[in-house]
């Protein structure tokens, strides 16, 4: 669904607030096509048994509004259509212009935790993020003579210190 705040009032031919949402669906098997093609008078859709027509039952009921619109060449292209004119608003926390429901919901898709795959080169352990704390120089540069593509220092250095830290947090060092 996409946030549009303003609709185009032709009669004076500018912008009025008028807040609504614009859902972008796809359905499956509920006579859409037929709809589409559809010749007849909207009244006579209240007894269709095409898409219309429940939408036409369904207005009456709970407000919404369903429209067919002309088949679009891509899904691209609609989503291109509606984010085109959406309303943003600026200055507020954690606004979206488009809001995910029903089968693409957030809360449709769990993620657990990542097994990792990737394992140290020299001790064959999961990989952690580190940083550096030893005496050698690591030279980073690919480009260099001095470069090795594969740095291992001991764990610790001579006076028992560890060459490795582990980086603890997003942004902080150990």
């Amino acid at each position: 669904m996409t946030f549009h705040g303003y609709r185009i009032d032709d009669a004076r031919n500018v912008l009025v607030f008028s807040p609504h949402y614009h859902s972008e669906c796809f359905i499956e098997g509920l006579g859409f096509d037929r709809c589409r093609e559809c010749v007849h008078a909207r009244e006579d859709c209240a007894e269709c048994s095409g898409f219309k027509g429940r939408e036409v039952r369904g207005y009456a009921k709970d407000g919404y509004l369903v429209k067919v619109h002309p088949a679009r060449k891509t899904v691209f292209g609609t989503a291109h259509y509606l984010l085109n004119h959406a309303t943003i608003r600026l200055g507020v926390k954690r606004f979206h212009s488009v809001t995910w429901f029903g089968k693409c919901g957030n809360r449709c898709y769990a993620s657990g935790k990542a097994e990792s795959e990737t394992v140290c080169p020299a001790c064959k352990e999961e990989m952690v993020k580190c940083y550096y704390v030893g005496k050698h120089h690591m030279v980073k540069d690919i480009g260099s003579a001095d470069y090795v593509p594969l740095f291992v220092d001991d764990e610790f250095d001579e006076c028992g210190e560890p060459n490795y830290v582990e980086v603890i947090g997003g942004r902080g060092l150990g």
